[in-house]
Parts: structure tokens; sequence; C-alpha cells
């Protein structure tokens, strides 16, 4: 959350074959390699990745070797960046890989998982590579440059290619975390190695995110570690597949705000374009409920959102999860937020959308042990809690089909 309260363009194709190898799976006979991918100022050469029909921008790698990397996606943020080790909700994947001052005519590749076939595909010099459609999974890439003899000139292997579930959570501050672990950093290019081990997920992808607002609120801190962290180790399991989470909370905003920030908030768009979530998080309504904003015309905004993200972003319908409001103690919210979770409930029904956590319910008991110090927003325990609750909901929905 964000406070309190790809270049596109077309590849010509040059493919040869693309196809599942068998389970035992060798290189052609290989000659004395006599150059390496690694150039003289040891800068890996760039690869551009291709998913679904969206080439992906922001994509880079770290040398871990001779010839080895690990891939990462770069995602620009209000100030700085997050870096995450590569992931894409699309199951069709295609690449470039071209080996700059190398005599190579061709390139042969291969890309592997653990549990799954191999596949295989060659391309003309720096050509598309075509892998098809996968199952979800982190996957090894190993690339071989072949000179006109079919001498092999250059080399790289590519490791944390993820083919997973991208998933956006919409809310206000509770979305953000506050009262979770914070943190702050002085440097906002935010990667994984800048923070504890316990505010970080397993797969090192989701970790506490810029917010922004909380220079008015609560200074001390710029990045929260939210639920996130914990529903990625929940959902990775659950889905036997890479998880992101991308913190959109922006504290103190009410359901028109966020409409009206996903209609005109260019940075906002950018990301939602950059990382094609395939799942939908929405968790708003207490600030309307402070506001005093009728129960119809939350459920209208909540409508509209949906709208757009079908629309826009190319959700479906069972794939946008919409919680009720979070319990409020303050005095007087009961009664406004039960209107708003009956309302809420008809939208997602009508729009068959999916019913996500009742966090109205969920949190109207043992206020003490769920929130910090104020009437609603949950403690680091809560936030625990809520990651629990979201995972539930997330069973109900399927995010992928069968790969070819």
């Amino acid at each position: 959350m964000r406070g309190l309260s790809a270049c596109s363009g077309s590849f010509t194709r040059f493919l040869f074959t693309a196809a599942l190898l068998a389970t035992t799976l060798t290189w052609a006979a290989e000659p004395t390699v006599t150059t390496s991918l690694l150039a003289a100022e040891n800068t890996p050469a760039k690869i551009a990745i291709i998913a679904g029909n969206t080439s992906v921008p922001d994509v880079f790698s770290k040398t871990t070797g001779q010839g080895t990397y690990d891939l990462y996606l770069r995602v620009k943020d209000i100030q700085g960046s997050y870096t995450i080790p590569y992931i894409q909700s699309s199951r069709e994947l295609r690449m470039k890989a071209p080996f700059p001052g190398r005599d190579v005519s061709r390139v042969e590749a291969v890309l592997s998982c653990p549990g799954h076939k191999p596949r295989v595909a060659l391309a003309i010099a720096s050509g598309p590579l075509d892998f098809g459609v996968l199952s979800p999974g982190e996957y090894t890439v190993q690339l071989r440059g072949l000179d006109r003899t079919g001498q092999v000139v250059a080399r790289a292997t590519y490791h944390r290619l993820g083919i997973g579930v991208v998933m956006a959570a919409i809310g206000d501050s509770i979305t953000e975390g506050y009262f979770s672990r914070g943190y702050l950093h002085n440097s906002l290019e935010l990667t994984g190695d800048a923070f504890p081990s316990v505010s970080v997920s397993r797969d090192r992808r989701n970790f506490p995110q810029y917010s922004p607002t909380t220079k008015t609120h609560l200074p001390a801190v710029n990045c929260f570690e939210s639920w996130t962290t914990r529903l990625n180790d929940l959902a990775s399991e659950r889905w036997k597949s890479p998880v992101f989470i991308a913190n959109e909370g922006w504290g103190g905003i009410t359901s028109a705000g966020y409409l009206k920030m996903m209609q005109t908030d260019t940075g906002w768009q950018q990301r939602m374009k950059l990382l094609q979530p395939k799942v939908w998080l929405v968790h708003l309504g207490v600030n309307d409920e402070r506001a005093k904003v009728p129960a119809a015309t939350v459920a209208e905004n909540i409508e509209a959102i949906a709208r757009i993200l079908m629309k826009d972003y190319g959700a479906k319908s069972d794939h946008i999860v919409i919680a009720s409001p979070a319990y409020d103690y303050f005095e007087g919210a009961e009664a406004i937020l039960k209107e708003y979770c009956r309302a809420i409930e008809q939208t997602v029904s009508r729009l068959k959308l999916s019913p996500g956590p009742d966090f109205f319910t969920a949190y109207s008991t043992d206020k003490g042990k769920w929130y910090g110090a104020d009437p609603v927003h949950p403690n680091i325990a809560g936030m625990g809690y809520m990651a629990e609750l979201w995972s539930r909901s997330l069973s109900r929905i399927a995010p992928f089909e069968a790969a070819s």
C-alpha cells in the first residue's frame, strides 16, 4: 500500500522447432567453446522476454557465475523501484537472446523445470525462441550460440524465470500494512536483500514496498510489510507456483478515490500494464464509512473498479476477489459497515465476482489480539490472520488452464 488509513514491437519469427523433449536430454556433440556470452566488461547480453503477446520491459540479469545469470524484473514505483525475481502470469513464453559481438548464426535453447519435461527451441541468430504454453514453475533456460560451422561460440544459463501468478492488492491503509512491520530506507531502490528474512517471502519476490504518505503520519517508516509476504508463501504452496502480490494500497483513500486513481494515475496504470496481474484482491470501505458515504455509492464504485479491471486489464470476473470492509471499532461504524457488506455482497453476486474474506466478522472480536493502537488497523498478528483469510478465499480460484 502507499500510505496510511510491455515496449511493444513485432518480432519476425524464424523458428525451426519448438517441441517437448524426452525426459533424458543431451546436447548434440559440442566442439570446444571458443568464447563465452560474458562481454569483456563483464556485462551479460540483454535478454528480451515476450509474455503472451506483450514484450516485457525492465527485465535484466545478474551474474551468478561465468555465463550464469538470475533474471529479475524491475518495477518503477511512486518513488524508487522494487526489483523481484522474474515472474509473469502469462503461460506463453518467447524470448530473444542476442549474443552481441559474436559470430552466431543460430541459437539453441533448452527450458527446464523440476517436475516437467524440458522443452527445446531453435532460432536463427537473435530470432525469437518459442516455448509455447507452459505449466507454472520456476524455470531455467540454457542457451548456446552456434556459428555457421556448428561450433559453439557462446553460451549462457538463466535461472529464476517464473511462470506463475501475479496478484494486485487494491486497498487503503489496511492493505498498506499500518501496524505491521515497518522499515525506513534512505535508498528506495528496493530488493529482498534490504529487509530481514522475517519480512521476505520464501521465494524473495514479496518484501515491504514503499509507503509514501507515512511521511505525514509515521515519519519513522517508509516501507511496510503488510500481509503480502505471508500470503505469497501460502498461495505459492497452494498453487505450487511462483507468486507475486503487488501492494497497491493507498492510505486514507475511499472507493471513489481509488476509482479516480485507476482512471487518471499513469504510474498506477503503467505498473499494472507491466505486471499484468491475473488475480485482483480488493479491500475498500473503511474510509468511506468514516466519511459516511451511502452504501449504494460504495457498491457502485466497487462495480466500476471491477469493470475497469475486466475491460482495461483483461481480468476474468471470478479472478476479482472482493473482501468485506474490516471491522472498525470507531463509534457508529458498525451499522454503516453492515450496510456496506450487504451492498457489496449483492454486487459480487450480480457481476459473478469472487467473494473475498469477511473481514468485518473476522475482526469484530478479539480487538486486543488482532488490532494495534487504533480502532481499525491490524497489528502484526492481525496481518498474519489477514493473509490466512485471503488464502482461504483464493482456494476457490483456479488460476491455471491446462498447458499444451
